[in-house]
């Protein structure tokens, strides 16, 4: 059977092509995957992974990293600088033999795919700085309501270096087409992620939900695609073609499929 049989046109992709894509990206985006505070952004040299940036990135000015709010002390007006970074990115496709997953992720699903992520975090500690000495003095009166005033930003504490630590982190999602505002969106989607050996339970939980609400809020939407475009006219105020994903069916029962190691996609053309 032709891979045309049941739609207009048929497109896959290899698991290669994609990491080597992601490759690309996070050399040519490298904000993408690099969060930092403003001190961090002021001084990359503070990372805990220093960014391998095409030239590129510099020549038109784009930014490094992504702007994160530092982390706040809570009870004070005091925060830490922080960087979140995601150092390696694989991805594997259903039957998924490229990437071993963790026994707690378990055998990866049909129309699902698995991927692997280097995360290292950093933290400004300013163990060898005197902090106390930023403390406010004592007041003679106590302040009154401040209802109604501008909240004051918190004041990052001087830093040196960041204490740093790297994680192995193994996630697993597929592809969807989600409509929004009527249009339709190529879109991937986390089910799950595990990180690999820490302890105790609790933290490594908490982990775990930082890092999904980071792929999910903050990655992810980033990365949808738009399927349909504005009409390819043919002969002008005559003929148009509209291109659209192939309704799901008992012949197309996956768009886009997850499985062979590729992802597929089916689309219609539309004639008006």
């Amino acid at each position: 059977m032709a891979f045309t049989d049941n739609c207009d046109i048929f497109a896959s992709f290899h698991e290669d092509a994609f990491n080597a894509v992601i490759g690309h990206v996070r050399r040519q985006r490298p904000s993408l995957f690099n969060y930092a505070s403003l001190g961090v952004i002021a001084n990359p040299g503070l990372l805990c992974r220093q960014i391998d940036a095409h030239p590129v990135v510099a020549q038109r000015n784009n930014p490094l990293m992504t702007r994160i709010d530092p982390l706040q002390i809570p009870g004070t007006n005091f925060a830490m600088e922080l960087a979140v970074q995601f150092t390696e990115a694989k991805i594997d496709f259903h039957p998924g033999k490229g990437i071993a997953l963790p026994p707690e992720l378990g055998k990866l699903a049909p129309q699902r795919f698995a991927m692997a992520l280097g995360v290292c975090l950093g933290l400004g500690c300013p163990r060898d700085f005197p902090v106390d000495r930023l403390i406010d003095p004592p007041k003679d009166k106590p302040d009154r309501d401040d209802k109604g005033r501008d909240p004051v930003p918190p004041r990052p504490l001087p830093v040196r270096s960041l204490m740093c630590f790297c994680l192995e982190v193994f996630a697993v999602g597929g592809v969807r087409i989600r409509f929004y505002n009527g249009k339709p969106y190529l879109e991937p989607f986390l089910d799950r992620i595990e990180i690999v050996d820490i302890r105790p339970d609790e933290l490594e939980a908490i982990l775990e939900c930082y890092l999904e609400m980071m792929l999910k809020l903050g990655l992810i939407p980033k990365l949808r695609i738009l399927l349909e475009r504005a009409p390819l006219e043919i002969i002008k105020n005559v003929v148009s073609v509209v291109v659209k994903p192939t309704p799901i069916s008992a012949a197309v029962p996956n768009n886009p499929a997850i499985e062979d190691d590729q992802l597929k996609a089916f689309i219609n053309l539309e004639v008006i």
